[in-house]
């Protein structure tokens, strides 16, 4: 298996520095198990979501081991990417948003999360929200709303593409969270449900057909799935 070689010859203090700064985004049973567990991307390529932005957002990670340009790239191979993109669960650090906005000539990218950790940015095409998106949130002029392992909001993301005729490409998570002592459905039926509801959208919506591609060069096991339609991509 790979691994990342956190480039960073501090990284320990380096990630409780960025903690610190920020540990009011996060639980204390977050911070225990990000302290604890920083080295991990050592022996995996394939990390927590809350460790890997903070590598990312501390630049740690190699482009070749970065799943997030990873996925972007994928995005890139199937989608014209200069137009007005949506992020739904974009994270606490919106790296893909960040990508996303840096390679649009033409377009902004508007990442939707409650967790956000600022709603500023630097890049002028990218929109923090800190807010939750739902399949009824009303959005003018949008071509394509990804998600990156967004958890529950996956859902949330296939009907909005049908109930708006827009793209979508999202990558999965194992789907089993905890909330209010709630637990999902077990991981492949999870998984197997939003496939047959991605299925049917695409289907009754004419957005072409569903594909399922994988992201295995970063170990990563779960699918990703996007619509498909008969148009050139734009690079």
């Amino acid at each position: 298996m790979s691994e990342i070689n956190l480039k960073s010859e501090n990284k320990y203090d380096d990630i409780k520095k960025f903690l610190l700064e920020h540990k009011e985004y996060y639980t204390e049973e977050e911070l225990s198990f990000l302290l604890a567990n920083y080295t991990w991307g050592e022996h995996s390529l394939f990390v927590s979501d809350l460790l890997r932005q903070i590598y990312d957002e501390l630049g740690m990670i190699q482009k070749e081991n970065n799943i997030y340009d990873g996925f972007l790239t994928l995005t890139q191979n199937n989608f014209d990417i200069h137009q007005n993109i949506i992020e739904c669960g974009g994270g606490r650090i919106p790296c893909l948003g960040k990508r996303l906005a840096l390679a649009n000539k033409k377009g902004t990218v508007t990442v939707y999360d409650p967790k956000l950790i600022t709603t500023t940015s630097n890049i002028p095409n990218l929109i923090l929200k800190k807010e939750s998106m739902t399949k009824d949130t009303v959005v003018k002029n949008c071509q394509l709303i990804v998600g990156f392992m967004p958890n529950e909001a996956t859902e949330t993301i296939i009907q909005f593409a049908g109930k708006n005729n827009i793209d979508f490409i999202i990558a999965f998570s194992n789907g089993v969270w905890e909330e209010d002592t709630y637990f999902e459905d077990c991981e492949e039926e999870w998984q197997l449900r939003m496939i047959y509801e991605a299925r049917r959208q695409v289907r009754e919506n004419n957005l072409g057909v569903l594909e399922i591609s994988y992201l295995e060069k970063y170990n990563d096991p779960y699918p990703v799935i996007y619509n498909k339609r008969n148009k050139t991509v734009a690079k």
